[in-house]
């Protein structure tokens, strides 16, 4: 995943571990100190950061569910549940395993794993899901605990991972108590001298295959780009028109954001090399306002300078507030004017950079039909769910028009807007 990120730089894959429960069982005794313990709490976390992300509803049938119970001395068992509501994210996990104080009694390890396998797994466990204990202990439990409870987590569909930790798993009979632990499955016993062992980046591989090993790798279905500044609507010809709202209503501020965003997108596009160039970029603008009141700022062009120029010489226009097939009577001469107008085969793009709907009842929606007859899907950015959303993209039966939600014209200048505009148009 991390080569994915660095490579493409615009995608954030998901590790999907199916659905997964996994318990940590781990030992807040008085031998255990400290330190250790926040070692024991660090590990925790680390392996649960290899899991992919955390169920959003622990009640789900799908997803990895996290819950952790430490101990001490009897009846000191705290808790952090698998169902709990309020663990819905590994930011949220996480803190709640920080919030986990060293309890520092003695050491019941077997009424720990009743519990857990009680409390824990059997009240909330899910249909088809895989369930992981990884318990951590380190020594030999209070002589007044039942031994038989080591195994209560055996013979339950769980598989159990344990780890001891000290000099004393040497011992023949501590050793035994391991083996009981993860049921007689000496594959699934770890010995280690030193609680940092636990925290070894070796080692937390090696938890992750055994708790995921064969994850699923999610990525958005986005192309790989090296960098943001790609050039973009290259290998075929796209020829984009601006319809820019010339009425009193836009208002200079977001006129001049609405001049500058054009420019912009001139100069990030690879312009074709000329009129005829079978493939990249051209660019036009016309400003609209009512009937019969449009002005071609530019046509469709790939020189930088003419654009540059034409932009630089516009002021707003004091044009009359209704509207609605202005735009049409022009757009047309854009495309197959007398001046070199749409390409063969090019991809026609109209955005319309307008703060409210066109004029329907004077105009009757007019302007869509032009559109129609030349295979144009509109693009529209206006301010709101609905007022930005013009005839010309609603009379088109059976076509698609294009429209960025709920994105105004303040937000032109937003970097993040700003590319997701280019990969849209293109």
């Amino acid at each position: 995943m991390t080569y994915v990120r660095e490579t493409c730089g615009c995608c954030d894959c998901e590790k999907r571990c199916g659905a997964l429960d996994v318990v940590f069982v781990i030992d807040s005794s008085e031998s255990i100190g400290y330190t250790n313990f926040t070692l024991e709490k660090n590990f925790v976390i680390n392996v649960v950061n290899r899991l992919g992300a955390i169920a959003k509803d622990p009640k789900s049938e799908t997803g990895t569910r996290v819950g952790v119970v430490q101990y001490s001395h009897e009846g000191t068992f705290e808790a952090i549940q698998l169902d709990d509501e309020r663990i819905d994210s590994l930011s949220s996990f996480k803190e709640a395993v920080k919030n986990l104080e060293w309890i520092a009694g003695g050491t019941w390890t077997p009424s720990a794993l009743k519990f857990a396998y009680n409390k824990l797994i059997k009240e909330s466990r899910r249909q088809k899901t895989r369930v992981f204990a990884v318990v951590i202990t380190d020594g030999r439990h209070d002589p007044r605990d039942d031994d038989l409870n080591l195994r209560a987590l055996c013979n339950h569909d769980v598989t159990v991972t344990a780890i001891g930790i000290g000099d004393m798993f040497h011992e023949r009979h501590e050793s035994e108590n391991l083996y009981s632990i993860a049921c007689d499955k000496p594959q699934q016993v770890r010995n280690m001298t030193l609680f940092s062992d636990l925290v070894a980046e070796k080692f937390i591989d090696d938890m992750e295959d055994v708790l995921c090993p064969d994850p699923q790798i999610v990525c958005p279905d986005l192309p790989c780009q090296t960098e943001l500044y790609v050039a973009q609507c290259t290998q075929r010809p796209v020829d984009i028109v601006f319809l820019l709202d010339g009425s009193e209503r836009l208002g200079e501020q977001n006129f001049h954001k609405a001049r500058r965003f054009v420019e912009e997108v001139s100069r990030r596009l690879t312009l074709a090399r000329r009129d005829d160039d079978p493939l990249n970029a051209r660019v036009a603008l016309l400003q609209f306002g009512g009937p019969g009141e449009q002005q071609v700022a530019f046509p469709l062009t790939s020189n930088l300078t003419v654009i540059h120029e034409a932009l630089e010489g516009r002021a707003l226009p004091q044009l009359l507030l209704a509207r609605g097939s202005g735009h049409s009577a022009r757009h047309h001469h854009v495309v197959r004017g007398a001046r070199p107008g749409a390409r063969r085969h090019a991809e026609l793009a109209f955005v319309f950079l307008t703060v409210r709907r066109h004029g329907q009842r004077q105009h009757g929606g007019g302007g869509a039909t032009p559109m129609r007859k030349q295979n144009v899907v509109p693009t529209v950015v206006g301010r709101g769910r609905r007022r930005g959303r013009g005839r010309a993209v609603q009379d088109q039966p059976g076509r698609r028009g294009r429209r960025l939600p709920r994105e105004g014209l303040r937000r032109l200048a937003q970097p993040g807007f700003f590319d997701r505009f280019i990969r849209w148009i293109c």
